[in-house]
This record gives C-alpha cells, sequence and structure tokens, in this order.
C-alpha cells in the first residue's frame, strides 16, 4: 500500500512538474518589465526573447510564450530599415529561461528612456 501511494506521489509531482513557464513582459531601460507576467508553454513550444537595438544601444525586449499560430523562430539582426531599429530573437524551453535582456550602455537617462518609449510605441503601432 505504502508502494503504491509513493508511486501515486511521484506520477503527480511529475505532472506538475512538466509544465514549463516562460517569463511575458516588455522591459525599457530603466523601468524594467513592465507588464510582468507568466505563460504557461504550449506543447513542442518554447519560450521567445525580442531584443531590439538602436545601433549597439539596446532599447527593449519582448518577452512571450511561442503558441502553435506564433512559433519561436531563432533570428538575429533582422533590420527594420523605417523604425532603424536591429532584432534579435532567440528560443529556449527550460522553466523561465527567457531571461530579460542585458542593461543598457551607458547613457543620459531620459535619452535611454525617451528612445524606449518612441520605438515602443512604433513597434506597437507596426
Amino acid at each position: 500500500m505504502k508502494g503504491l501511494l509513493l508511486l501515486a506521489l511521484s506520477a503527480l509531482f511529475c505532472w506538475v512538474s512538466a509544465d514549463i513557464r516562460c517569463n511575458s513582459c516588455y522591459k525599457v531601460p530603466v523601468l524594467g518589465c513592465v507588464d510582468r507576467q507568466y505563460c504557461l508553454l504550449e506543447p513542442n513550444q518554447q519560450c521567445i526573447t525580442t531584443n531590439a537595438y538602436l545601433g549597439k544601444m539596446w532599447v527593449f525586449s519582448n518577452l512571450r510564450c511561442g503558441t502553435s499560430a506564433e512559433p519561436c523562430r531563432e533570428a538575429f539582426n533582422q533590420t527594420n530599415h523605417r523604425l532603424g531599429l536591429t532584432y534579435n530573437t532567440t528560443c529556449c524551453s527550460r522553466d523561465a529561461c527567457n531571461s530579460p535582456a542585458p542593461r543598457p550602455t551607458s547613457a543620459p537617462v531620459f535619452v535611454i528612456l525617451f528612445s524606449s518609449l518612441a520605438a515602443l510605441g512604433l513597434w506597437l503601432l507596426h
């Protein structure tokens, strides 16, 4: 009886721990993650991190779960010539593996904040 109970508890633990969470937020300099949440990853999908840069300066990140409608596709140095932004997208499949983007380079705070908000606004309108 004890063995059956132990087996049932082990199976339950494995079932619960199989859920993989991804970070989900828009991250901008100074403010960090604006709307931090977690999402549960669908089977056969990956966590997605997209970092946007203006030149070498990090502007914002978009962290989210991949879905069957929008699966993760890694891409590096994709340029949006209209906005002048470069995007890098990475995929991962461990619990909370899509960590927030690197810290911005040293620049005046108001320039970083303004350019981040402007880029985020343009990206959302796109």
